[in-house]
């Protein structure tokens, strides 16, 4: 379950948010028959308390049933109140069902924005129109085969038409659902893919600055209308315990309340786990191989996944997403202020101990290492500029550049959330408030510029000499590296990492900036082995009846890193396995049903 804390748009953009202390975790357990999976944590759990091994994050703890004082009754039971739960509980609650939502938090969560879909009825009004199987196919590259493409062949076929319904539910609270069409250009031409398929919620009218967009706006308007069906929320309420009988069959699931009341919540058709993975949980990102967490100065955004659902998951005989276990969504927007920790990153630390982010840390300035030397094209995807930047010494890296930005930028022209610039037909962008994106260079200065001078996050001196005396870098190889970079720029050509000339920008101008930046952990990618109908499977592809696991706590969609220019993959993968995994329950059709994806499953 994800960050449900409302950070104001301001204090986030400019770097001024904290990140929330991670939520304490509770004893989870699980009551399953035996099986492979048990036995193997069993004799972890046994060679753990000989001293032999470390214990393991997926040790079962002891049952709680005993301890339960009362029961309840539900045909299904969503855990988590994040984007995916809320989407599958509303889809349930229309269709029928008795559906209760147990959030371990105060508030569903109201984080993420942009959804990315093909063939929806927006696009189609506009004439767009998408290769599927090209973007399928460049999925399963992107995840290097790693991946189950028959999951990801099911979103591309169904994702046009989840957001028609996502449209038409927002409708009826007044609210309306936009497509990005502005796309970025790239060197050489289709380099990276950046289909125009980002939508979004907003609430019209448009108003020129401060509009709220996304999940802040459709998690409410959803969250009402899965009252008006009938759903019922509980929140502050953790799950701890998959209830199972003989079959191994899933019938329900036991949950601690803010009383430390344990209730069994029983279910007629299923459990979903919507918990929104493990990026809350460093020993198990350690366990689970996500290293990469280790090199991001901030964790915004995952405080509160726990693991929860995949460990419940695995309990009741789940077997895990190994391929993808090192995956995660990061962008190259962490900073790194005040001190020589670095944040906490690097394989002796946890990373995430600095609660600073740098919005404009995507924008193609000059990037350098911990020895004033360039080492990468700077204009690429978050994920790639972040794992060549982690290659370097200490694992983070400078971004430098002068009192020209705004022009900068306004030549960079990126994208999706990365933009920093109004642009006619971002209409996603222009959503955002607090002059996000910006119009002006006024506006650039007085929103990004100035706050995070005065808060750290940025340096600020009058010459290059000073600037480099306060990085703390080595000062000749440093100006031979922006001396290089200029005459590159003033060339048009670069020579070095071919970088497109229309983001190659000369570092001349006082007063001069740098940033200390490193990567920001959005979320975790990999869980546990589904089928095409979110039914988690076992080592021996057998299905777990009475159980669904979606969003973030499913694995086999992505592998190693994120597709960063697939906009709003995360989020349209995250909601569409859980408004198809609700229709398997209630027995209903898919949209665009895939006939290879039914069929590659055990019956």
């Amino acid at each position: 379950m994800k960050h449900s804390g409302n950070l104001s748009r301001r204090g986030f953009l400019t770097g001024a948010a904290g990140a929330g202390a991670l939520a304490a975790m509770g004893a989870l357990a699980g009551c399953a028959p035996k099986t492979q999976n048990d036995e193997t944590l069993a004799e972890t759990g046994n060679q753990a308390e000989s001293g032999t091994a470390k214990p393991s994050v997926f040790d079962k703890p002891a049952s709680v049933t005993d301890q339960v004082t009362r029961t309840e009754e539900y045909d299904v039971v969503v855990v988590g109140g994040g984007n995916s739960g809320v989407v599958g509980a509303l889809e349930l609650a229309q269709l029928g069902a008795k559906t209760l939502i147990i959030e371990q938090t105060g508030a569903c969560t109201i984080y993420a924005g942009d959804i990315d879909a093909l063939d929806s009825k927006i696009q189609k009004d506009l004439g767009i129109e998408i290769d599927k199987e090209w973007v399928i196919k460049d999925l399963v590259r992107y995840g290097q085969g790693k991946v189950d493409e028959n999951l990801i062949r099911q979103w591309a076929y169904n994702a046009g038409a989840f957001i028609d319904w996502y449209q038409e539910q927002l409708q009826k609270k007044g609210l309306d659902v936009m497509v990005d069409t502005v796309c970025k250009k790239f060197s050489p031409e289709g380099i990276w893919y950046s289909p125009a398929s980002v939508h979004t919620a907003y609430q019209p009218p448009l108003k020129p600055t401060a509009n709220s967009m996304g999940s802040e706006i459709a998690i409410p308007a959803m969250m009402e209308l899965y009252a008006e069906a009938g759903g019922e929320i509980q929140f502050n309420t953790t799950a701890v315990e998959l209830v199972q009988d003989e079959s191994g069959r899933v019938t329900g699931v036991i949950a601690k309340t803010k009383d430390d009341e344990y209730v069994q919540y029983n279910t007629a058709k299923a459990v979903m786990l919507a918990t929104g993975g493990f990026g809350g949980n460093k020993d198990m990102m350690d366990e689970m191989g996500v290293i990469s967490h280790k090199f991001c100065s901030n964790h915004i955004g995952a405080e509160n996944a726990h693991g929860d659902g995949i460990r419940m998951a695995v309990w009741a005989g789940a077997d895990r997403d190994y391929a993808c276990e090192g995956s995660c969504n990061i962008f190259d927007r962490g900073c790194i202020t005040g001190d020589d920790t670095n944040g906490g990153i690097g394989m002796d630390g946890q990373g995430g101990e600095n609660p600073n982010l740098w919005w404009p840390g995507s924008q193609p300035f000059l990037r350098v290492n911990a020895h004033g030397k360039r080492f990468c094209n700077e204009d690429g995807p978050y994920d790639i500029v972040f794992n060549q930047a982690c290659m370097q010494p200490g694992h983070f890296w400078w971004q430098i550049f002068d009192a020209s930005s705004w022009e900068d930028v306004v030549s960079f022209g990126t994208t999706i959330c990365s933009r920093v610039v109004a642009a006619e037909g971002a209409k996603n962008c222009l959503l955002l408030g607090q002059y996000y994106p910006c119009t002006s260079e006024e506006e650039w200065q007085s929103v990004f510029i100035d706050p995070n001078v005065e808060n750290g996050v940025l340096l600020k001196a009058d010459t290059l000499e000073e600037l480099i005396d306060m990085m703390g870098l080595p000062k000749e190889d440093t100006l031979a590296t922006i001396e290089r970079y200029n005459e590159l720029a003033a060339k048009g050509v670069d020579d070095d990492y071919h970088k497109a000339p229309f983001r190659l920008t000369a570092i001349d101008e006082g007063p001069f900036y740098a940033a200390k930046l490193a990567g920001w952990l959005l979320s975790t990618l990999s869980g546990v082995r589904v089928d095409n109908t979110y039914t988690p499977l076992t080592a021996e592809g057998e299905r777990i009846e009475g159980l669904k696991c979606v969003g973030l706590d499913h694995g086999g969609f992505f592998n190693g890193m994120y597709a960063q220019y697939y906009g709003g993959l995360n989020m349209s993968h995250n909601v569409v396995s859980s408004w198809l995994a609700a229709m398997d329950l209630m027995g209903q059709e898919f949209p665009v049903p895939v006939a290879s994806a039914a069929n590659a499953y055990k019956a």
